[in-house]
């Protein structure tokens, strides 16, 4: 009973609150148009945060269950899971380890130059990312190879970002996101025309891209076209 009380109670509020907002607001001053409208749109979010609630308990329970145990694998897998929720400095640690217990595992090596570089420590992420190449450049479906030349970028080293494009391009071919980094490795070098030219295509690239990958193809266009103009 007190659920649905306050359920009805939310409804109420969200109804004032969306009764504010312009454009759509008078739509929600249809008497039953509008509390239908609120108590769906309560209902979504209250779905959405239980749903994010339940996930969130079942990664802290996971990484408990893996902190327990240290060998790499293990410690390579609770760094890993630290990279997927963005706790990267949380991340370098256990994957370092894992890293010292088995370095011929290009996974933990990936893993550690992604926390790296998401700490902001892009010359560090390199070398680690350089030596998960090493291992197997097809690592992640090439990923590794990108990664390398975004920290390189960030490192300040635009050839080196180059070369590492070149590669996952020879074993891929082109992309949005490659094509933008190219852009921006030329523009680091003085090839102004060269890098306008890759981040025009950026836009090309995007439009031939599957339906999965377009939302991000369409990320990478927007971003070359800033890059354009600025």
């Amino acid at each position: 009973m007190l659920r649905l009380v306050g359920f009805f109670l939310l409804v109420l509020v969200a109804l004032h609150i969306l009764r504010l907002v312009p454009i759509i607001g008078p739509i929600f001053d249809i008497p039953i148009l509008g509390f239908w409208g609120a108590a769906i749109l309560i209902s979504f979010v209250a779905s959405r945060w239980a749903t994010t609630a339940l996930d969130r308990r079942k990664l802290s329970r996971r990484v408990r269950e893996l902190g327990h145990v240290e060998t790499p694998h293990n410690q390579g897998k609770l760094g890993s899971l630290y990279v997927g929720m963005k706790r990267y400095r949380a991340a370098v640690a256990p994957l370092e380890r894992a890293v010292a217990g088995e370095p011929d595992v290009a996974e933990w090596r990936y893993r550690l130059g992604c926390a790296l570089l998401g700490c902001r420590r892009p010359r560090e992420a390199a070398a680690a990312l350089e030596a998960a190449a090493a291992i197997d450049e097809e690592h992640a479906y090439g990923a590794v190879l990108m990664r390398l030349a975004e920290a390189e970028l960030a490192a300040g080293n635009a050839q080196a970002a180059l070369a590492a494009l070149d590669r996952r391009e020879r074993n891929h071919g082109p992309d949005p996101e490659s094509a933008y980094r190219k852009g921006l490795a030329l523009r680091a070098l003085g090839h102004k025309d060269r890098s306008r030219e890759c981040l025009v295509a950026v836009g090309q690239l995007a439009r031939t891209e599957s339906r999965f990958r377009r939302g991000d193809a369409r990320k990478w266009a927007l971003r070359a076209f800033f890059s354009r103009i600025a």
